[in-house]
């Protein structure tokens, strides 16, 4: 009797803890922003050449993405960052900030080349950016408004729906 009964609190404790980590990980996709702070302006070489700041798309809904070409996640949701930005393009604005420190440059535009990039591919060769900004895990998404204050947080792949969710308060 004493076996049975253990055995049922035993199943009992493993379908809680499945439900309470099953909405750990849908909450980690979908949450309340951690914080609303003001952005730190940041200036890093594009992939064609040039120096591009984030004070430069001032007004704009700001998307940082952070990613790399062999992080199959970030493979994953590219095509959805550029579908979204052929809608959006005129009101928010994609910097995908390539993590170089672990990366390369021919690779990245291999990477840019596949997926027909047309946002601007932003190069943290030293990884400062990255590390100023808590991207310790990638693909990280950050959602800034209009005023630069960080909306958003997102770790992992996103889709054009879940962009398109966060995005709209701001515009």
């Amino acid at each position: 009797m004493k076996k049975w009964l253990t055995g049922i609190l035993v199943v009992v404790v493993v379908i809680f803890v499945g439900f309470e980590l099953m909405d750990t990980f849908q909450e980690s996709k979908d949450r309340e922003p951690i914080r609303t702070m003001q952005a730190t302006d940041f200036s890093l070489p594009t992939l064609t050449g040039k120096e591009m700041s984030l004070s430069s798309v001032q007004g704009k809904v700001v998307i940082l993405n952070f990613w790399a070409s062999w992080c199959e996640p970030c493979n994953i949701e590219m095509p959805h960052l550029q579908s979204f930005y052929e809608k959006y393009q005129t009101d928010v604005e994609i910097l995908a900030i390539n993590v170089t420190s672990k990366d390369s440059e021919v690779a990245v535009k291999k990477f840019v080349d596949q997926y027909d990039l047309t946002f601007p591919i932003l190069l943290d060769a030293s990884g400062d950016i990255s590390t100023m900004y808590g991207a310790f895990s990638i693909p990280m998404t950050i959602i800034l408004n209009r005023n630069g204050e960080i909306e958003q947080e997102i770790v992992g792949p996103v889709e054009e729906e879940l962009l398109e969710k966060y995005i709209q308060p701001s515009l």
